[in-house]
């Protein structure tokens, strides 16, 4: 009997074939499987450069608001201390040809008194220009570092007043209102406090714009309990929807128009208030307004010894 004929070689070989066939296929879906897997490594990495991209935007963004902000403050000191000088300039020149005449004559007599009399003023408002630009500048350190990595001891008005300062050209067309509990203070990184006042305070400006018909307000408060700070800011603009509201601090949410945002900004603002163990809540009405709450938890004592 040839082995063809042969029902257990017939089997045998049956059997081999179809080891071979189940090998061939495992290769083959091991071999897609790891292409495949290369390719999601690949989307992956790809995903995680897009988003560290557009979380670095963001930073941008931010720093550009700081940065128009800044201009804006030293701007207008730096305006009436350039003018001050070439008037000064003017007078030292007037005063040169007075003291080498003899004599003077009562058109001389008048405008070296208007000198005398003015002069001080001017190198008063000269100085007081300088200062102003001095203490912008110094907060704008205090606010901007990036080598302070851990919290410190802010008041938290006067970070507040900054961030505003920062935005009075964007608050032009905001009435705006403040009140504050008289030095309250909170452990925060001092950079980072700056990117979350900005940030909620632009969402502001852009929610009362979306509603052109009726004047823009703006209130931000701060009061104290026995375990918190707390920050509120309302408007009366756009308000948000509860979808909205579900899904505002998500990654890369956007209501904004495709290129003028990047949905990154309050989940920035919500990592870094976890980061500082700070909770934030949010009420809001459509077409009426939002009012955000930021709960800065009180450190004792015991508490900042106990810190590494």
């Amino acid at each position: 009997m040839e082995d063809k004929d042969n029902p257990y070689y017939v089997a045998y070989m049956r059997e081999k074939r179809a080891r071979v066939e189940v090998e061939i296929l495992l290769e083959d879906s091991t071999r897609q499987l790891y292409e495949k897997n290369l390719q999601l490594q690949t989307q992956i990495l790809q995903i995680q450069q897009q988003q560290q991209s557009l979380i670095q935007q963001e930073k941008l963004a931010t720093l550009g608001i700081v940065a128009a902000g800044v201009a804006h403050e030293i701007n207008n000191p730096l305006a009436y201390i350039i003018s001050n000088l070439e008037t000064l300039s003017s007078y030292g020149r007037a005063l040169l040809v007075a003291i080498a005449a003899e004599q003077h004559t009562e058109a001389e007599q008048r405008e070296l008194d208007y000198i005398k009399t003015d002069l001080m003023p001017l190198i008063d408002d000269t100085s007081e220009g300088l200062s102003r630009i001095t203490d912008i500048t110094k907060k704008l350190l205090f606010f901007a570092r990036t080598d302070m990595v851990g919290p410190t001891e802010i008041c938290l008005q006067d970070a507040v007043e900054f961030s505003l300062k920062l935005l009075k050209t964007r608050l032009k067309q905001v009435q705006l209102t403040t009140s504050f509990v008289a030095a309250s203070t909170i452990q925060f990184n001092a950079s980072e406090l700056n990117q979350v006042l900005v940030n909620i305070i632009v969402n502001a400006i852009q929610a009362c714009e979306e509603v052109p018909t009726r004047q823009a307000r703006i209130q931000i408060t701060t009061e104290q309990t026995d375990t918190s700070v707390i920050l509120r800011l309302a408007d009366n603009g756009c308000g948000i929807s509860d979808e909205t509201k579900s899904k505002m601090f998500d990654a890369f949410y956007t209501t904004k128009a495709v290129g003028t945002g990047t949905g990154v900004g309050l989940s920035i603002v919500l990592q870094i208030l976890n980061q500082h163990q700070c909770t934030i809540d949010v009420q809001s009405e459509l077409g009426e307004g939002t009012e955000i709450a930021i709960y800065f938890p009180i450190h004792s004592a015991e508490d900042a010894d106990s810190e590494p």
